[in-house]
């Protein structure tokens, strides 16, 4: 088996026929089809069962509610393919996808193949270009947590390099677990390849611009225990400035939290705020943040005039 398929799938009943057609019509065939439900109640559990009864590559797993980082982990556990790529539940991917990365990865013999995403949101259609520094993850480390998406839908990645660096999923962390696992496999040394081509469809129509939708509900403490996990890989000033900027934007993105949370993200703001001060956000942005967080929540309804869309 050459290249398995991940999908972690929750409560996607509406979307998951898409995404399965889009993997099961790839014109390259070595592949199996992991899919772990975690716990859904929408239906979702007969639609996955049906498609596994028609094609036997497709591997259904269905466990309870164990949370996103907990199910990837499943799912690479289950994995046996040569190299893995995970696809997200409400995405779908380019028909000539698995081929173009297989190949390009057996053509450099790299560990990790990249390629370009677009994402398509309630504004438009945007391409995404993920283009790597170069074939050193050392290189590469330098554009994580600023200039490279973490995730790892747009990525093809080698079992032998999960198997080398020991990297797993953080149990516990479900804000940018794909990116800390991402930032592990680079740190431990690998070779890295890209395809310029925007074979990933992400799609966040489901999304809007309002305040609860941009903070989705996460807890303040997850931003946190990602931020420690990721401080043992950027040990060297340059890669500092990066974690430092990351922080700089969550903050930003904390401004969204709604009232329950305020103590919390204010607490975190005056735990991180030099990094708000030393980041390259603009003077408008970090002059909202601070008063925001200084107790001048009456100007709230200027958020949107000092902040740019906020993403995960």
């Amino acid at each position: 088996m050459e290249i398995s398929v991940i999908v972690i799938v929750y409560n996607a009943a509406g979307l998951l026929p898409r995404c399965l057609d889009s993997i099961l019509g790839q014109r390259f065939r070595d592949f199996e089809l992991v899919v772990v439900d975690d716990g859904s109640t929408d239906g979702t559990a007969a639609i996955l069962d049906g498609y596994a009864q028609k094609d036997a590559r497709i591997r259904p797993y269905h466990q309870s509610n164990q949370g996103t980082a907990r199910a990837r982990q499943q799912g690479l556990d289950m994995a046996c393919g040569r190299y893995s790529i995970f696809v997200d539940a409400d995405d779908w991917i380019e028909p000539d996808m698995l081929e173009q990365m297989y190949g390009k990865a057996c053509a450099e013999d790299a560990d990790i193949v990249f390629c370009d995403f677009v994402e398509e949101n309630g504004r438009g259609t945007f391409y995404r270009k993920e283009q790597p520094a170069g074939p050193d993850s050392a290189d590469v480390m330098k554009q994580m947590l600023t200039t490279l998406h973490g995730s790892l839908c747009n990525k093809l990645i080698s079992k032998d390099l999960y198997t080398r660096s020991g990297a797993r999923f953080l149990e516990g962390l479900n804000y940018c677990e794909d990116e800390l696992l991402v930032i592990r496999l680079l740190h431990a040394g690998c070779r890295v390849a890209y395809v310029g081509k925007g074979f990933y469809h992400y799609d966040k129509t489901a999304n809007t611009a309002s305040i609860s939708n941009r903070w989705a509900g996460r807890p303040v403490n997850e931003y946190e225990l990602f931020l420690q996990n990721c401080a043992p890989y950027f040990d060297t000033p340059a890669l500092r400035e990066n974690l430092n900027e990351r922080t700089a934007q969550i903050i930003k993105k904390l401004t969204y939290a709604p009232k329950e949370s305020y103590k919390a993200a204010r607490a975190f703001y005056k735990k991180h705020r030099k990094a708000l001060l030393h980041s390259r956000l603009s003077l408008p942005r970090k002059l909202f943040c601070i008063l925001y967080f200084n107790g001048f929540r009456f100007i709230s309804p200027m958020r949107d005039s000092y902040q740019s869309k906020v993403s995960q």
